[in-house]
């Protein structure tokens, strides 16, 4: 019997799209997550095809997980998937253009970046869209190229809307002269459409072998035979030469370098000498004075149960995801992909000879343009 008291209202929930938003955002990050979702019916298709949604996506996750790396084998380059969650490496394949004879350099953020040595072009390649953006080289780049090593990176500047439809992006590109005593570097910018200052310095190594490491603001490439550091500082835009950490390899024929950004989101660097790593970070001490410091040292015999075989050729460094903090190694058995905070590894088959590596990170979208897991495409909306 009523007592003649009013109930409270009850709490007023929030309409269903705002908990299937809530309750999709929680979806992990990996590449058949948001395809397989919008299978399920065009409401959901919808929801995870929506840019906002999708940057909310990117923002919960922050960082994007790694989907495998491109590499050349015999010339050709492919990509390899290296999650469970495979897509098929043909899905990420180049169409190149008559004409073109490129070299792939650089990925991040998403983005890939190859060099035209033809055509003396930057193309910045979507692999996942498959759209592609070509910027011919600033003038002066072009003179007396066939005397110049070049090399660059891109980074991404796409809005925070998510539009996937355009190609929002800056590049560095990096020359160096074959005697090995000058490096310049230009920026761009794909918004103004325009090269920024050449910034030049004076170096003591020819050749810029690796792709670039972002650390904060700046880009890193490792210079070759010196193994001392290129940095360029993208909010001055000028170029500048750190030299690479007192340490003594001993009296082995064979070292392998690699540029790294620490986990405190420093600058590092990896020196692989026979089966030791170690792992050193530039610090700032007590006085003010920048400095390396030692940070780990990795017995790879320890952590990787090296076998006879494994030991039969030098160990190698092939590359370095800077969003994950991963090192990839080259084994004469396998290749290895170890997390340096954890320590974690994975093995890798070994089906090929693989020299240098270029791991590919991205959050792989929804929709009718990204239909690749399975085939299978969304409902009709």
């Amino acid at each position: 019997m009523s007592d003649g008291s009013s109930s409270p209202a009850p709490a007023s929930l929030p309409d269903n799209d705002d908990i299937l938003r809530e309750i999709l955002l929680r979806l992990p990050p990996l590449p058949s997550s948001l395809p397989r979702a919008s299978l399920v019916s065009k409401r959901w298709c919808r929801v995870v095809s929506d840019p906002q949604w999708r940057r909310l996506f990117r923002g919960r996750h922050r960082t994007p997980p790694l989907l495998g790396f491109f590499a050349y084998y015999s010339g050709k380059l492919a990509f390899t998937p290296t999650l469970p969650d495979r897509i098929p490496p043909e899905r990420f394949s180049l169409v190149q253009r008559p004409g073109q004879r490129l070299c792939f350099v650089d990925c991040r953020h998403g983005l890939a970046l190859l060099l035209d040595w033809a055509l003396l072009e930057a193309v910045v390649w979507d692999p996942v869209t498959r759209r592609q953006q070509c910027v011919s080289f600033p003038e002066e780049f072009k003179v007396d190229a066939e005397n110049h090593f070049y090399n660059g990176a891109v980074l991404s500047s796409a809005n925070d809307d998510g539009d996937c439809r355009l190609i929002r992006f800056k590049l560095v590109l990096v020359r160096t002269n074959v005697q090995g005593l000058l490096a310049s570097a230009c920026h761009y910018e794909s918004e103004s459409g325009r090269w920024g200052n050449i910034s030049s310095t004076a170096i003591s190594s020819s050749n810029l072998f690796e792709s670039s490491v972002l650390v904060g603001n700046a880009l890193y490439w490792l210079l070759s035979t010196s193994n001392d550091i290129l940095e360029f500082d993208l909010d001055r835009q000028a170029l500048a030469v750190i030299q690479k950490p007192p340490v003594d390899t001993g009296s082995t024929f064979f070292s392998c370098f690699q540029v790294l950004r620490t986990e405190d989101n420093r600058l590092g660097l990896a020196i692989l000498t026979e089966h030791t790593i170690q792992l050193w970070e530039r610090k700032v001490d007590l006085g003010g004075v920048v400095r390396w410091v030692l940070w780990k040292t990795v017995d790879l015999d320890k952590l990787l149960s090296l076998t006879t075989a494994s030991k039969a050729c030098p160990i190698t460094i092939t590359g370095f995801d800077e969003d994950n903090n991963v090192i990839f190694l080259s084994t004469s058995t396998n290749d290895v992909m170890i997390e340096l905070k954890s320590m974690q590894f994975t093995r890798l088959p070994k089906d090929n000879v693989i020299f240098s590596c270029y791991p590919y990170t991205s959050f792989y979208p929804a929709g009718n343009n990204y239909y690749s897991i399975g085939e299978v495409r969304p409902p009709d909306m």
